[in-house]
């Protein structure tokens, strides 16, 4: 028989090993790509409110969408997967899905009552084939026209554009004055976002079309005008352009040296962390032409951990808590979205997110690209979208046929 101090001392030690595997068994490594000031504490709000819940948030933060989306399949894939991961949708990974790569949140979807919570457009993100794996995460307006009050009273103005002839008009006067009219960001996504805004601001048919990639749209007058306008828009934005990151696009206009930005929601985030204030040292609408307006919403995505493809423990607290009421709305208030719950209630709405609103309820709303094309389809328009951007030599009929040419792959 064990002396007694012997004894006690592996009994000890037993107990101990039994409350580390259950404290490690709620350890959560989450990669993502919020790395800007305002990115970052609304990834703070999210692992606090885990931390709060009994579990410990392991922040993998990757600079760049790109390099966060590689970093995570290249784990996936190897067998060393993070708990979860953050993505724009489910759908720009659907083949990792289909493949049984991610756990299947159908039944804990269910015990929360997502669908009756969530709009339709941000549970279509997160579902593949019908089955659900995903957790969505805020609801973002992805076309805001954000603009500085400094750019325009140099050119005499004081109101952003409402349609494109008043955009150009405004940018050739800028462009006499030393200012960038647009500061574009550099990024296939964000060419492919900015596609979207032209095409939602006139037609939401032809949006439609292009986002089903329904080689019909090919045909329609106002997608062959968009790419006209597209095509226009380089003129008015700087050789700074390539590989700019939103963030640094708004900064420029938060300084007065450029004037417009089409960029969504999460901006506000970033004003924030500056100590700007929207309406007065920036100004934000909804697009242009009384478009309707477009909504996405990021996801959190979770691996597949057993061979049940069910969530593991930890990952049904994640899940339970990134889409509870009270951090959704805290997670909003920081990021500059909205929750992408209907049953939570802003305390203080800002402005623009006012505005939002009320333009959805007068000219209504699209689902944003993240929720309507498959990584691969994404990928590949946003590739040609960003090589002609570019290319300040290829003409507007240059970029359909290029666009075709991508919709002929994917019938």
């Amino acid at each position: 028989m064990l002396n007694s101090p012997l004894r006690a001392g592996l009994l000890a030690g037993a107990a101990l090993t039994c409350l580390t595997a259950a404290a490690y068994a709620q350890d959560a490594e989450v990669i993502h790509f919020w790395t800007s000031s305002s990115e970052a504490a609304s990834a703070r709000v999210l692992a606090d409110a885990y931390d709060k819940a009994g579990g410990h948030w392991i922040d993998s933060a990757v600079a760049g969408t790109d390099a966060a989306r590689a970093a995570f399949t290249t784990r996936v894939q190897a067998g060393n997967p993070p708990t979860a991961m953050v993505a724009t949708s489910v759908l720009e990974y659907q083949d990792m899905a289909r493949a049984g790569y991610f756990a299947n949140l159908d039944d804990l979807a269910k015990d929360l009552g997502w669908k009756d919570v969530v709009p339709e457009a941000l549970m279509g993100a997160v579902t593949v084939d019908g089955h659900i794996y995903g957790a969505p995460v805020g609801m973002a307006v992805n076309n805001f026209l954000w603009t500085s009050p400094k750019a325009l009273a140099a050119i005499g103005e004081t109101e952003p554009p409402k349609t494109w002839d008043e955009f150009f008009a405004d940018g050739d006067k800028l462009k006499e004055k030393g200012i960038i009219p647009y500061a574009h960001p550099g990024k296939w996504y964000w060419d492919l976002n900015l596609f979207g805004f032209v095409l939602a601001s006139l037609d939401t048919e032809a949006y439609m079309q292009f986002h089903k990639v329904d080689p019909q749209v090919f045909d329609n007058p106002s997608f062959t005008e968009a790419t006209e306008i597209f095509a226009r828009l380089r003129d008015y934005s700087d050789q700074g352009a390539a590989g700019r990151e939103w963030n640094l696009s708004t900064q420029l206009v938060m300084k007065g040296d450029a004037a417009f930005l089409f960029m969504g929601s999460w901006v506000k985030g970033e004003l924030d962390a500056a100590g700007v204030v929207p309406g007065k040292d920036i100004l934000c609408s909804i697009g242009v032409n009384d478009t309707p307006v477009s909504l996405n919403g990021d996801a959190m995505i979770f691996p597949a951990m057993n061979d049940s493809k069910t969530p593991t423990e930890a990952q049904a607290l994640l899940a339970k808590t990134v889409t509870s009421v009270d951090t959704q709305v805290a997670f909003a208030t920081t990021k500059g979205a909205l929750p992408m719950r209907t049953d939570a209630q802003m305390p203080d709405l800002d402005m623009c997110s006012t505005k939002a609103l009320a333009q959805a309820k007068t000219a209504g709303s699209v689902p944003a690209y993240p929720a309507m094309l498959s990584g691969d389809v994404a990928g590949s328009i946003g590739d040609v979208l960003d090589n002609f951007w570019v290319d300040t030599g290829a003409s507007a009929e240059d970029l359909a046929a290029e666009l075709q040419d991508v919709f002929a792959d994917f019938q």
